[in-house]
């Protein structure tokens, strides 16, 4: 059964999700062509509305254009997109292992040229990322995601304190809590070079976002190795003090007059899950208090009462038909974060953490978190993340606090594994 969205668009292919929406390649039955419909599974009106708005202002050949909302008051919105057949620069990374400098260059110029041209019209994008920049098919480059981006004229976009953006490519300024600028998206814009030439973070490998935040805020960034004649240009870029930065356009034209790779851009072929040449460390977007957009908590959770007992319902491993081993031990480690660092503040992210299986019903799931008012989640070195046949088993210590004061400790497993070429959970449960 097809599902048509907004009288015109129909839903064809689920090609990518995060904690604030899943998208879908459809088929615009009007104008007869395939565009992206990005449902924002927040049901977030008001943000659907920002994102469109920003998108649609910034007309460029490297951003995805925004054609459409669609969904009333009274429906989750739908943001309608330029479809591009592409994978995302970290998964090209994941894939086929570190680019050479030129090329990261000239990937990086594209980027820059697009985000010179947003900031011309007051947009920042504020999480410039690797998972943000798609490399098409046919080697086009653009840069997408305006979710969490600021325009001038908007409102206060998050609380006084509260980050915003991807931990492993926080500007240091945003990552001690000041608001992001354009100086902050270009710094954004050398770690995401930085991480495709060296395939790993600026600030150097970690097991969790706070350990990745701490050396963004207190400027500890790791020297390139392989950046050649990039190094002093991606210095400049990752000065941490903004006023040391170049524009972004002052940054578009020195990665273009760059030396141009002798190579190709990798071009992606067909959307597909594969193994990764190296472990890269994947950190997930963050939106407010770490809830690291991103999008993370447990599922079928038993309540006696609002205050009492806390305990999991055993649950079987779902079957899955990929391996987890098609994503690395920290990627898994990551995602489990992610999922508690959205509780017990956004509920909604977490459920959709997990396999449809392993789902409770999204009503429930949030009546069942709404109880509590703090969750601290902690992994520790000596309990390291473990293969289970196709899946990866992080364990991880909870720390909860419920609305009446009541404290509990816990430690759970978390069971992750690849169902439809996503990470999902696919069991949890308390162990010990």
């Amino acid at each position: 059964m097809t599902t048509t969205i907004g009288g015109r668009y129909t839903l064809l292919e689920r090609i990518g999700s995060g904690a604030m929406g899943v998208v879908w390649r459809a088929r615009d039955e009007v104008l007869a062509r395939e565009v992206a419909v990005k449902q924002l599974i927040t049901g977030d009106h008001q943000r659907a509305m920002r994102e469109a708005r920003n998108a649609a202002r910034l007309h460029h050949p490297h951003a995805i254009a925004v054609f459409d909302v669609v969904g009333n008051n009274d429906e989750e919105p739908w943001i309608v997109m330029e479809y591009l057949p592409s994978q995302s620069l970290s998964a090209l990374i994941a894939q086929n292992g570190p680019l050479k400098p030129a090329q990261a260059a000239r990937i990086g110029g594209f980027v820059a040229s697009a985000l010179a041209a947003a900031h011309a019209a007051g947009i920042v994008h504020r999480d410039i990322k690797p998972g943000n920049v798609l490399i098409g098919h046919d080697g086009t480059v653009k840069i997408t995601d305006f979710g969490i981006s600021k325009a001038s004229g908007d409102g206060t976009m998050t609380d006084t304190g509260m980050i915003s953006g991807t931990p492993a490519y926080l500007a240091p300024e945003v990552a001690r809590g000041e608001q992001p600028g354009e100086a902050s998206d270009v710094f954004s814009l050398g770690a995401t070079i930085y991480t495709a030439v060296e395939g790993e973070s600026v600030f150097g490998p970690s097991d969790n976002s706070f350990g990745l935040i701490y050396r963004a805020a207190s400027g500890q960034l790791r020297d390139p190795k392989n950046a050649g004649e990039l190094t002093p240009l991606l210095t400049r870029l990752l000065a941490v003090d903004p006023k040391d930065r170049p524009s972004a356009q002052e940054a578009a034209d020195l990665l273009a007059a760059a030396p141009q790779p002798s190579q190709p851009l990798p071009v992606p072929g067909p959307r597909r899950l594969k193994a990764p040449n190296r472990r890269i460390l994947v950190i997930v977007s963050i939106i407010g208090l770490l809830a690291v957009g991103g999008g993370a908590a447990a599922a079928y959770w038993n309540h006696s009462d609002p205050g009492g007992s806390y305990a999991p319902t055993s649950q079987n491993n779902v079957p899955v038909g990929e391996k987890a081993r098609y994503f690395t031990a920290e990627e898994a480690l990551a995602f489990v974060l992610q999922h508690y660092a959205d509780l017990p503040g956004n509920p909604t992210a977490a459920w959709a953490h997990f396999a449809d299986r392993a789902r409770e019903p999204l009503a429930d799931f949030q009546k069942r978190w709404k109880i509590y008012t703090s969750v601290r989640c902690l992994q520790t070195p000596d309990r390291p993340v473990r293969s289970d046949g196709p899946n990866w088993v992080v364990t991880v210590d909870l720390s909860l606090v419920t609305d009446v004061g009541q404290k509990r400790n816990i430690t759970v497993e978390v069971a992750i594994a690849a169902v439809n070429n996503e990470m999902k959970i696919v069991s949890l449960k308390e162990i010990g």
